[in-house]
């Protein structure tokens, strides 16, 4: 039996060398008397014993972790600056005079139909829509525009849609802006023409007269009175003749001095 010994052994160990394994991957097989009884194999194993240390002290190394996990004080944090807007800037246009070129480009159809209804003051619009910031703030440019499409709301309204307006328009219409509050309306007279032609540029303003009114007389007699000549009827006449047609309607007023403002303005 002794001699069987050492020749299993030595075959043993030849096997071992030839498939180079420093250590098994699973442990022995079990007595084939405890397989056949359908016994639970034992659980894979692997040996590590063998494994280089500095292999294996590499895994725990902190240089191979990324900076923000290995090390928290070497985080370098991001400063996000923002910039709070101005309450000047009443539109979202940041660049406002070129933007309005390609708002113009974009929107041939709605400004087209602008140009239809500014007819002739259309080129004087067009100073204004393209006016720089700097030259002119938002808030004047809006208004300057609002003289201009005075009697159309719709259009006015699109406009503002548009170019991204962000002011309160419920604090806009409250009150009237005190710049209309002094206008002095005998100095449309200084421009017969213009004034002739407040019908067909303003049709708006005289049908809110007439339906305000409710009286055919009293609208023939303010329309009489506000195309009335100079020479028949000097400024201070005139001029307390229309606050006195339309002391009733304050609205009117103010709709008439918008008109007067924007046509005498520089």
């Amino acid at each position: 039996m002794t001699p069987m010994t050492s020749v299993c052994t030595a075959t043993n160990k030849d096997q071992l060398s030839a498939t180079n394994f420093h250590g098994p991957l699973t442990p022995p097989s079990e007595a084939g008397s405890d397989h056949r009884k359908g016994s639970r194999k034992a659980s894979v194993t692997f040996d590590l014993s063998n494994i280089p240390r500095a292999l294996a002290n590499d895994f725990n190394d902190g240089s191979l972790l990324s900076p923000s996990i290995s090390s928290p004080g070497s985080i370098s944090s991001i400063d996000i600056s923002a910039q709070a807007v101005p309450d000047s800037i009443l539109v979202a246009l940041l660049d406002r005079e070129n933007e309005m070129y390609e708002l113009v480009r974009h929107n041939h159809a709605f400004f087209s139909s602008l140009q239809t209804h500014l007819q002739s003051k259309w080129q004087r619009f067009e100073n204004t829509l393209y006016c720089p910031r700097s030259q002119m703030a938002d808030e004047d440019w809006l208004e300057r525009i609002g003289r201009a499409l005075n009697g159309t709301p719709s259009l006015l309204e699109k406009f503002k849609e548009l170019v991204g307006y962000m002011g309160d328009d419920d604090h806009a219409t409250s009150c009237e802006h005190p710049s209309f509050a002094d206008v002095d309306l005998t100095l449309i007279r200084d421009y017969p023409a213009t004034l002739e032609s407040f019908p067909e540029s303003y049709p708006q303003f005289f049908t809110n007269c007439q339906q305000t009114m409710a009286n055919e007389n009293l609208y023939k007699s303010f329309k009489q009175i506000l195309f009335a000549p100079r020479p028949d009827m000097p400024d201070d006449i005139w001029e307390t003749t229309i606050y006195d047609r339309l002391d009733r309607w304050p609205d009117l007023v103010a709709q008439l001095k918008e008109i007067v403002a924007y046509e005498i303005e520089d």
